[in-house]
């Protein structure tokens, strides 16, 4: 109720505003007589002062100051058409000099003129009833190898109803003659008030803009992938595909950046072609890096010959920059220098991919396409090099995909799909190798706790043998592995004996681990049936031959309570008897032969001897060249085990490191 009498009065309030802007609007019309005259506008009092100077100008080839002057009768030169060059209209292979001529009606007089002249080649001068009013780059001997824009140029004041005589003097540069046209490129040529030419040029700016447009976005969406998989690859330092492949983003990049600059600065046509050719070559060989790396390419001979060819490139170039050669003969040179590169990475992709190759078939679709348009790109513009094909074919960079609401060139498109394709396959492959390497941690820390559990912590007390050890992995899991065993006496005192075996398995991390985990579970089913060291040994053989687990260096030991040691020997390292290294018989590891025997030797301890066992741990030491070596073992061989490994580890650990020692009291 509340609110259907709030809506009432405001009903009525609207009613009353509306009535009084009714009444403070004036209540009389005006009559017939009284109305205005009805807008009228018309070409001679509302045209814009410009006029088109499209059409027919007077040329000849040759040069002479008289040509620029008003007074000159040019009557016998001929006509041509000012939007097309010289070279399509009868002058093929026309270079020097070479003048326009024209006179033209000023649209206005009142306000200050300007001329408007579309691009040129090469450099040109321009003449006004005689006076220069501006040109573009240098006449000989130093002309430019530069292309240029359309450009404004300020006219003199003349008199009304008097017509103004241009003459545009042109050097066309001899290196260009077979290859492009002289003279204007297309038509737009103005001639009418400075504000207005102004606004036209800004206007055919701003158009040109629109066509690096996706070249900037494209460059852009290059810089910051590249960044990322930079990111990837800081993670990943061993997989240099991350690498190479940012590489190649980055290069693309800087092919977009260089195109824009060139767009807005205009580089000599020599520094623009030199930069991108090597930019160029950085990218293609990052690229084939990327490839061989993803795809396990083998660097062949065949392989190196491309790579060769693409790095020397960009020398092409200065063959028409110090004027050696025609740009013709220069672009030739170079397209045939970066053909085989993208042939080659074409080639060795669909063989692996029709081999089976997994990642080479997730690259196959995005690779050809890029590739394939490269390839198709420069057999066409080669084609048109030696006069083979149109000219609506001549270069594939012109073929566009859209044109609203800005150009995308094929080129572009194409790289896009690329550069998505394969950031895609790389953050899939990141996950995979994130996945595996999960699983392999899992892996790694099980075998871990397994090797934990059976690597003894402590030595089992034994009367007249005191023992230490030291056990120091060179990752997180080891191959090296030691058990010390009690067993029953073999003496009258009745004291039990002490079994001691030392091994090393050949390699390192995970699968040396599982090698230990074989050997020890073999180790305690043996010495059930057996104590004798020899048998041992033979026994821990038998279990690791055929099983594709390498080779075991290995040593046994049987220890009395009187001092009696029984030693056999599996091509592993002499244990150190009070600091000098004992004598042994010469055996093969573990693993390699079904038909070795393994000898035993006795040796007597008496009192305070120490008898130590070490693996290679311990000489092998030193991150470089310099190893620990074995006369710095030999000198710490008398001291405990602890010291001898923490000296090693000093040194540099390499590998597993071990050491056991053992003192007959």
């Amino acid at each position: 109720m509340r609110s259907r009498s709030l809506s009432l009065n405001l009903a009525a309030a609207a009613i009353v505003l509306i009535a009084h802007l009714a009444a403070a609007q004036p209540t009389h019309s005006l009559t017939a007589d009284q109305a205005p005259t009805a807008a009228l506008f018309s070409p001679s009092q509302n045209h814009e002062p410009v006029i088109s100077l499209d059409g027919m100008w007077r040329f000849s080839a040759g040069d002479d100051p008289q040509f620029a002057s008003p007074t000159f009768d040019d009557s016998a030169w001929p006509l041509i058409r000012s939007d097309q060059s010289w070279t399509s209209q009868g002058y093929k292979d026309q270079n020097g000099f070479a003048w326009y001529r024209f006179r033209a009606l000023p649209p206005s007089t009142e306000k200050s003129l300007a001329l408007l002249l579309p691009a040129i080649l090469t450099d040109y001068e321009v003449f006004a009833n005689g006076v220069k009013i501006g040109g573009f780059g240098q006449m000989p001997p130093h002309g430019s190898l530069r292309f240029n824009q359309p450009l404004l140029f300020p006219v003199p004041p003349v008199p009304t109803s008097a017509t103004i005589q241009f003459a545009i003097r042109v050097w066309h540069h001899p290196i260009f003659a077979t290859y492009l046209g002289g003279g204007p490129r297309y038509a737009g040529a103005r001639l009418g008030e400075v504000s207005l030419l102004e606004q036209r040029i800004h206007l055919l700016q701003a158009d040109r803009l629109t066509g690096v447009v996706s070249f900037y976005a494209v460059g852009i969406l290059n810089a910051v992938i590249s960044i990322t998989v930079f990111g990837l690859f800081f993670f990943r330092r061993s997989e240099t595909e991350y690498f190479w492949f940012a590489v190649a983003l980055l290069a693309n990049a800087l092919q977009s950046a260089l195109a824009i600059t060139d767009f807005l600065l205009r580089f000599p046509l020599g520094i623009h072609d030199f930069l991108s050719e090597v930019i160029g070559v950085i990218g293609i060989t990052a690229s084939l890096l990327f490839f061989s790396r993803v795809l396990e390419w083998r660097r062949t001979l065949i392989w190196k010959v491309v790579l060769i060819i693409a790095v020397l490139d960009p020398l092409n170039v200065l063959l028409f920059v110090f004027r050696w050669t025609s740009p013709a003969t220069s672009t030739t040179l170079r397209i045939l220098f970066e053909l085989p590169i993208d042939i080659y990475i074409v080639v060795l992709l669909c063989r692996h991919a029709l081999a089976g190759n997994r990642s080479a078939r997730l690259l196959f679709a995005p690779a050809i396409l890029s590739y394939g348009t490269a390839i198709l790109g420069g057999a066409l513009l080669l084609f048109f090099q030696l006069g083979w094909t149109i000219k609506a074919v001549m270069a594939i960079n012109r073929w566009s995909v859209t044109e609203t609401p800005f150009p995308v060139s094929l080129q572009v498109f194409v790289q896009l799909i690329f550069v998505v394709a394969l950031l895609a396959f790389l953050i899939r492959r990141f996950a995979s190798s994130r996945a595996q390497e999960e699983r392999l941690t899992a892996d790694l820390a099980a075998a871990r706790t397994i090797q934990q559990v059976l690597i003894p912590e402590s030595a089992p007390s034994i009367s007249n043998l005191h023992i230490d050890f030291a056990y120091h992995p060179a990752q997180e899991v080891g191959g090296d592995f030691y058990q010390i065993l009690p067993l029953p006496s073999s003496s009258s005192d009745h004291q039990p004996d002490i079994l001691i075996i030392l091994g090393d398995v050949a390699g390192k991390g995970l699968p040396a681990a599982m090698t230990v985990s074989l050997l020890i579970g073999a180790l305690r089913s043996i010495v059930e049936i057996t104590s004798s060291p020899a048998e041992i040994l033979a026994g821990l053989n038998r279990r690791l031959l055929g099983r594709g687990f390498g080779f075991t260096t290995c040593l046994a030991l049987r220890i009395s309570a009187s001092g009696s040691l029984i030693l056999a020997n599996a091509g592993h390292l002499a244990p150190y008897l009070n600091g000098h290294e004992l004598s042994l018989l010469p055996a093969v590891p573990l693993g390699l032969d079904a038909n070795a025997d393994y000898a035993e030797q006795i040796f007597q301890l008496v009192h305070k001897d120490r008898l130590t066992l070490l693996t290679d741990g311990v000489p092998e030491a030193g991150p470089g060249r310099e190893l620990f070596g074995f006369d710095r073992t030999t000198a710490l061989s008398s001291s405990p085990a602890p010291a001898i490994a923490d000296a090693a580890l000093r040194f540099g650990q390499s590998d597993d490191i071990t050491v056991i020692s053992i003192v007959f009291a």
